[in-house]
């Protein structure tokens, strides 16, 4: 299921090219999106912004037109979380082992299709697992006292003793 609270920028000087992007996005489950079409919005949008956004979908030419890498841009910059950068058309998104995907940064010889995109967003998307409860079933007694009971009462904020 899509976090809808992810903040998305696009940008990319091709205005159906950022059309075609946002409507893959929103087919996903994906709407709080916002398009640019040059350089100077996309620098204003992110240094501006009051919250990070946590995906930046790019064209690498954008950047380029005006002298700016737009892949250290990313890296350096902490508005932006993840970024999926692209230089102009079938496409394979790479295996990202857990452990490298705090921030993800990708660049691909084309625009992504939806079958990119979606591998994409199900790896900066993912559920993330914070802890288990353990296991109710298991009854633990110690020497000298007697069993505990584990019924609806018992629960993980109960602190019977």
């Amino acid at each position: 299921m899509p976090n809808k609270s992810m903040r998305i920028l696009i940008a990319d000087e091709h205005p159906m090219q950022l059309l075609q992007l946002e409507k893959m996005l929103n087919g996903m489950g994906y709407y709080r999106i916002a398009p640019v079409e040059s350089f100077e919005d996309l620098q204003r949008l992110v240094q501006g912004a009051l919250l990070p956004f946590n995906l930046l979908v790019g064209n690498i030419d954008l950047a380029n037109h005006v002298g700016v890498d737009l892949e250290r841009f990313c890296r350096v910059n902490t508005q932006i979380q993840h970024a999926l950068l692209y230089q102009s058309q079938h496409l394979k998104v790479p295996a990202i082992p857990n452990s490298q995907r705090e921030a993800v940064n990708l660049s691909l010889p084309k625009v992504p299709d939806n079958e990119t995109m979606q591998t994409f967003m199900s790896i900066i998307d993912a559920p993330k697992v914070i802890g288990q409860l353990p296991d109710v079933s298991v009854r633990v007694s110690h020497p000298g006292y007697p069993p505990r009971r584990m019924g609806f009462a018992q629960s993980v904020f109960s602190r019977q003793s």
